[in-house]
Parts: structure tokens; C-alpha cells; sequence
């Protein structure tokens, strides 16, 4: 009956979560015309016979774009299939939204749960987390698919350091703890690189603040197993993604932009502790207050933690409290001040610009100081938990159900104000598929060949110099065939509808069947350029083709996965995945 009624508890806040996409129509997100191009690329990407899908067709009337490879896909290829079934394109976006909230809830319950022993509290936190504003704020206001995907697995993160971080060191917590840490970081690199590079800042503080015990060999070698699992996981992604920023020039990795200053685009007080916010507004600067402004703050809510859990520590809590749960307790309200500090227009985020270009590089990456409010909405949830746990506890289960049901219902007066602010104020659109879009919405193009300008990319646009001929000229995805002949005496040039990206590969086939490569390169304004020899005459065809050692990476990945799983459900490691058994 326990089990039953937790599921039911996931249920009904599962529906809550997701309301807003009971109809027949999307909230405009700032960033959900994006993410519906990312569905609609990898579903025509798919459809063409690619996987995984790395130069996705159709981005900028169909001349292909990058995406793929600097934006992680894994969990987005669900809203793919969806697509691929038949669903139209905001429905299957809406099947992943409803798969987000599912699984962010019962991760996040799962998580706490495991975290104080207690189904029930893991249900409670489970539900601060998923009904928090900022994470209602990813889902509706922004539509920043990648970040609520990544949130979904910052309460697994925080489990795996409650297990690494241990003061027993139990070798199975251990075990466990760099598992699910492996797993996690890979998630979340995988869902949005900007979530993970926070959750790494915060994994540095940890170690500070655990230093003594991260420090001893035990720890540090399951540290290191988790490092090797998440990059495991992950290379598939990884090698193409280094290879690119590394190798390539794009607008992501120029030094454009490099002046800009983030910490104007900052939360105010009032913000962090407002019980009712604004669903809709844009993120403005520091000039303009708080009018018109989404909610970027943790909230009165969870806030709250913070306060209850002071007046707790001077009335006790100490005294009573076990040790593991007072560390788990501390290191949250700690870690929350911080995360919540950086996300503020105090944080002196302009004065560390100033300090070297490593800082500005990677605080400029960061974009908005109100992200660190995702981990911050993570830590308090928790910290809730512990503060109920404790609850439960010294003062018995009844006041610890009355407290929790109390901070629920404070928090279902902010959620349900975010939706029907929402629901009124919202821009409604209806988006069945990419016809209803302009295919040239890229945010901050981030991911183009640098010095491209969009205006001049026309469509089926083809350059061909005086003496190419070519005909039976087809288009699939990002494969072109077609015939050519060049009568000229000299070497010719054509220029194909494709942006340009390493990994192009060109083969013609004479008349007598024999194969000869051709030259790709990048022509005018980084499009798909042939080389084409004096006298040549052949079938020609054009396609991205994944380097050897982006296959290999993708081997590495699913030789990892297989490990894990058969680590997972063999007689002896089996038991990672069970509780552990008294006696």
C-alpha cells in the first residue's frame, strides 16, 4: 500500500506539472522554436537513413546545420521518433516535455528518498523540484529543452557525492556512488553542456569542502571510475564536439563576444525570496528592475529551507541530529547560499571578467548568473528534505506530515500562479511541422561557420562555372547526386546548397564504372565547394561521411554502456541496484 500510494502521489503531481500542454496549442518559449528545429533535423536526419545524426537538413532553407554535434541529442531523439511515428511537430514535443517531468520527478524522489530512507520524503522532494519555479520557468517560459533535460539528473548527482562522500566508505557505496556519478555527469553533458559546467563548479566545491575525505584511495579511485564511465558515455559526443572546437571556426569558439559583461543580467533580492512571479517577460538588464521580468529566483518556497533549518540548528539540531544527515543538511544550506549569491547582481561576476581570459572565457560561456539557480533549486529541495526528515524524527511523524504538506501547499500557491499567468499572458502558437517555422532561427547562431551571412544562403542556390554541365540533380537530406560534365580545358568550380562542415565527402563514377575523389572544400560564404578536373565526366555524389574516429568513439560509448549493464545485472553487481539487505 506504501509503494501505492507514492506512485499515486507521482501521478497526480506528474499532471500537475504538465497542465500547460493540455491543448491544443505551445507557450512561444524563447528558445522552443530552436529546439522544435533540433526534433524536426534529427527526424529528417533519421528518416534519411543517418545515425546518429550529426549535420542535421532542413536548418536555413535545407543547407544544413551543426547543430548535432555541439548540442547534445541523446534524450532529444525521443521527441524524434515521436515525430517519425506520425505525431506532429508540437506533439511530439509535447510527449517530451511529459517525459521530462516524469522522469525529473522520479528521479528527483528516488534520489532524496534513498538519500534519508524514506519514500515519502523523497515524494516531497521530488515534487519542490519539479513544481519549483525555475524548473517551470526551463519548461514554459523559456522552452530551454537542454537545461530542464540536465536538471533531471542533478538530484542523482547529488545522491552519488552522498554515497562517494560516505564516512564509512562501504566498498558498495562506493560502487554504487561513482556509478550513478558516471551516469549522471554523462546525462547531463548530453543534455546541455552549460548545466554541466556548472555541476562541475560545484563538484570542485565539494571536494574543498570534503577534502580530507575525497583525498584518500578509496575515494579518489571511484572518483576516478566515475570520471572514466561519464567519458565513456559520453565520447560519442565528446570526439565530435572537441574535434570541431578545436579544429574548426565557428561563431561559438571565435572571440566575438568576448567583452561581454553578465553580471547586469543578474537576480534581484526580491526576486530570489517572491512567493508569486511573473511567468512571462524576457531577462533584462539591471537598468530595467524587475518589471517585465520572468522568475529567475529560487522563490519564497524553498527559501524558506534556509531559515526553518537556521532556527533549527540553534533549537538543537546538532544535539539531536545523526552526523551523516547534519553534514548532508550543512553542505546544502552552504552550497544553496552560494548558488543563489551567484545568481544575484551582487556577485561580482564583471570584477572576475576583469581577472584573466580564462575567467571572462568561461563566465561569458555562462551567459545569464540566474542558471546557477537550477543547482541552487536542487540543494534546497534537498535541504527541505532533511529538515523533514529531522522532523519525523525528534518530533514524530504527524508534525513532519503537517510541516511537508504546509510547504507543499506554499509551494502549489507559486505554481499554480506561474501557469495561469502563463495560460493568460502566454503567446499561443501551433506548429505542425517545420513549414510552420522559418527555418533560419538558429538563437545565437551560435554553431555556423564564422564570417556566413544567412541573407546570401538561397535556396537550391547552385554556382557553376562556364563550361559545368550538370542534370538528374537530387537533393536528399545532406546527400546531393547528381551527373556533371566539365568541357572547359581548365579546372571548374561548383558551389552546392550546403554549409560547409569538415567531414564532406565527395566520389564521382566515370561511365566505365571506376570511382575518383573529388576535392570538397569551402566555397563563397562557407558553402559546399567541388573541385572539378578538365575533361571530368561522371555520376557525382556528395555526403557527409563521419571520420574513423568518430566511429570509434561512438564504439567506445556502446562498449561502456554494455559494460554497465551487464555490471548492473550479473549475479554480483546486480546488487548495486537493490537496497542493501540487513543481515
Amino acid at each position: 500500500m506504501k509503494n501505492k500510494k507514492c506512485v499515486l502521489l507521482y501521478v497526480i503531481f506528474m499532471i500537475a506539472a504538465s497542465i500547460p500542454l493540455m491543448n491544443d496549442f505551445l507557450i512561444r518559449g524563447h528558445d522552443i522554436y530552436f529546439h522544435l528545429m533540433r526534433i524536426e533535423g534529427l527526424a529528417q536526419g533519421l528518416k534519411n537513413g543517418e545515425f546518429p545524426v550529426k549535420i542535421q537538413p532542413v536548418w536555413y532553407d535545407d543547407y544544413g546545420y551543426s547543430v548535432s554535434v555541439f548540442y547534445g541529442d541523446l534524450f532529444v531523439y525521443l521527441a524524434a521518433v515521436l515525430r517519425l511515428l506520425g505525431f506532429s511537430l508540437q506533439n511530439a514535443y509535447k510527449g517530451y516535455v511529459i517525459f521530462c517531468n516524469i522522469a525529473t520527478i522520479t528521479i528527483a524522489g528516488y534520489s532524496f528518498g534513498r538519500i534519508f530512507k524514506n519514500e515519502y520524503i523523497g515524494v516531497f522532494g521530488g515534487f519542490l523540484y519539479s513544481m519549483s519555479n525555475y524548473h517551470l520557468v526551463n519548461l514554459y517560459t523559456r522552452g530551454a529543452v537542454g537545461e530542464y533535460t540536465g536538471m533531471m539528473f542533478l538530484p542523482l548527482l547529488i545522491y552519488a557525492c552522498v554515497l562517494l562522500l560516505d564516512e564509512e566508505r562501504e566498498k558498495e557505496n562506493l560502487a554504487k556512488g561513482s556509478l550513478i556519478l558516471g551516469i549522471s555527469m554523462a546525462c547531463i553533458l548530453q543534455s546541455h553542456i552549460l548545466t554541466a559546467e556548472i555541476a562541475c563548479m560545484v563538484l570542485v566545491l565539494v571536494v574543498i569542502l570534503y577534502f580530507k575525505r575525497v583525498f584518500c584511495k578509496e575515494v579518489l579511485l571511484a572518483g576516478a571510475k566515475a570520471v572514466a564511465i561519464a567519458i565513456g558515455l559520453s565520447a560519442w559526443f565528446l570526439v565530435p564536439f572537441l574535434d570541431y572546437m578545436l579544429r574548426g571556426e565557428f561563431n561559438i569558439n571565435s572571440i566575438r563576444n568576448n567583452d561581454i559583461l553578465i553580471q547586469r543580467q543578474g537576480v534581484f533580492l526580491s526576486q530570489v525570496f517572491a512567493l508569486i512571479d511573473h511567468a512571462i517577460g524576457q531577462s533584462l538588464d539591471l537598468s530595467a528592475g524587475t518589471q517585465g521580468d520572468f522568475a529567475q529566483g529560487a522563490g519564497l518556497t524553498l527559501m524558506l529551507a534556509v531559515v526553518v533549518f537556521v532556527v533549527l540548528f540553534f533549537l538543537g539540531y546538532r544535539k539531536n541530529e545523526a552526523k551523516r544527515n547534519q553534514r548532508i543538511a550543512m553542505t546544502a544550506a552552504f552550497i544553496s547560499f552560494i548558488m543563489v549569491a551567484m545568481s544575484t547582481i551582487y556577485f561580482p561576476w564583471d570584477f572576475l571578467c576583469r581577472l584573466t581570459r580564462l575567467f571572462q572565457y568561461v563566465i561569458v560561456k555562462i551567459q545569464f548568473p540566474w542558471r546557477f539557480t537550477g543547482v541552487a533549486t536542487a540543494v534546497l529541495a534537498l535541504l527541505w528534505c532533511a529538515i523533514v526528515s529531522y522532523i519525523r524524527k525528534q518530533y514524530g511523524q504527524k508534525k513532519a506530515l503537517v510541516l511537508a504538506v504546509c510547504v507543499m501547499l506554499l509551494m502549489s500557491v507559486s505554481a499554480g500562479y506561474f501557469m495561469v499567468d502563463l495560460l493568460e499572458r502566454g503567446e499561443r502558437i501551433q506548429i505542425h511541422s517545420a513549414n510552420d517555422m522559418d527555418s533560419f532561427v538558429a538563437s545565437g547562431e551560435e554553431y555556423l561557420p564564422v564570417n556566413t551571412v544567412l541573407d546570401d544562403l538561397k535556396k537550391e542556390n547552385l554556382y557553376v562555372e562556364e563550361g559545368i554541365e550538370i542534370s538528374d540533380y537530387t537533393k536528399t537530406g545532406t546527400t546531393i547526386r547528381f551527373h556533371c560534365e566539365n568541357a572547359a580545358e581548365k579546372e571548374g568550380r561548383l558551389e552546392l546548397p550546403l554549409l560547409y562542415y569538415e567531414g564532406y565527402q565527395a566520389t564521382g563514377r566515370a561511365a566505365d564504372g571506376t570511382s575518383f575523389p573529388i576535392e570538397v572544400s569551402a566555397g563563397q560564404n562557407n558553402v559546399v565547394s567541388l573541385k572539378l578536373d578538365a575533361g571530368m565526366e561522371g555520376d557525382v555524389v556528395l555526403e557527409f561521411v563521419n571520420p574513423w574516429y568518430w566511429r570509434m568513439a561512438e564504439i567506445v560509448s556502446v562498449i561502456c554502456l554494455g559494460i554497465i549493464i551487464w555490471y548492473g545485472y550479473d549475479n554480483k553487481g546486480g546488487r548495486l541496484w537493490k537496497r542493501k539487505q540487513k543481515g
